[in-house]
């Protein structure tokens, strides 16, 4: 079941995930656009669940779910220091 938000929240909801996918997009590293899977993290990491996250990104739940496993099958395969 949606949740049902008035018009002007939906409004703003939609101007701030563009404004996160623009600021993701024009975020470089190292020369090179961050990929998808970092974009993942980082909001991921920001405390956005992967239902958020897939709508700022423009991308599937299960895209979304797919790249937050790999991402923490990589960080458990890190040796510890």
């Amino acid at each position: 079941m949606k949740n049902k938000q008035c018009p002007e929240t939906e409004e703003i909801t939609r101007r701030l995930d563009a404004i996160l996918n623009i600021l993701l997009e024009s975020v470089e590293r190292d020369t090179n656009k961050l990929s998808m899977a970092k974009r993942v993290e980082i909001l991921h990491t920001a405390g956005l669940r992967p239902s958020q996250i897939a709508r700022i990104l423009g991308k599937t739940s299960t895209y979304v779910n797919v790249e937050l496993t790999r991402i923490k099958g990589r960080l458990r395969a890190r040796p510890r220091k």
